[in-house]
């Protein structure tokens, strides 16, 4: 299967969930446990389906610019697959979905941290015009760009016929920092939903978050910390 199966399949989940959360909304309010469910699972199959459009769109670029150091492949191939970045629109669409959704579900919670809930109506209609805009415009570019890799696979088949196979280790891509910093990031990282429990939805009240909750983000943050003090500095799998 392509991805552009596994994209349409998320997507035909998606739209009627986009609809149904929109439509329990209207009718209860926006106050009922069932709008608040729907829109829980209708974010995160939101999140799934455009991360997984963009994930596909970035490791296509990686994964172009390894074969390049392996193969005397083409750059035209390189630099078609930039032109393809610069002139579609898909790519950002995509992600001001994702985070359209997300802004809303925070919002969700209007009433708790002082924001009008004709705020999260307004940004809620707009999150769902601009995801059910974005499915067509994302299956198009998943075509085309599936037609760039086709080609490259191609002639990346044939000069490995010519030239045959190459090494495993030439093939790794390398990571833009090292491990001691994405150590670093993950421990950091590690205290985002506590910090966002205790200032957004309690609005600093940290009293009312679960000892649980400090003692499992500090737990994982000093693991990290941990990680990135043992690790060497060129380290970079």
């Amino acid at each position: 299967m392509r991805m552009s199966h596994y994209y349409l399949a998320l997507a035909i989940l998606l739209a009627p969930a986009l609809l149904t959360t929109a439509v329990l909304g209207a009718l209860h309010n926006g106050d009922s446990q069932l709008h608040l469910e729907a829109g829980l699972v209708t974010a995160v199959l939101c999140l799934a389906t455009n991360t997984l459009f963009i994930l596909f769109m970035v490791v296509t670029g990686r994964v172009m610019k390894a074969a390049m150091r392996t193969r005397p492949l083409s750059p035209a191939f390189l630099a078609e697959l930039n032109e393809f970045f610069a002139t579609k629109r898909a790519f950002p669409m995509a992600l001001f979905a994702a985070l359209s959704v997300t802004a809303t579900a925070v919002l969700g919670y209007g009433k708790r941290i002082g924001v009008p809930a004709p705020v999260h109506v307004v940004l809620g209609l707009g999150a769902v015009l601009l995801n059910l805009w974005t499915i067509p415009v994302a299956m198009r570019t998943l075509k085309e760009n599936q037609g760039l890799l086709d080609r490259a696979t191609r002639e990346l088949d044939r000069l490995d016929r010519e030239l045959g196979p190459v090494p495993e280790e030439a093939t790794e891509i390398p990571w833009i920092v090292g491990a001691r910093v994405r150590w670093v990031i993950f421990a950091l990282t590690a205290w985002a939903p506590y910090l966002y429990w205790g200032l957004v939805v309690w609005k600093g009240d940290f009293s009312n978050l679960s000892h649980a909750f400090l003692i499992g983000s500090a737990i994982l943050s000093g693991f990290g910390f941990l990680r990135a003090w043992r690790t060497e500095p060129t380290t970079q799998t």
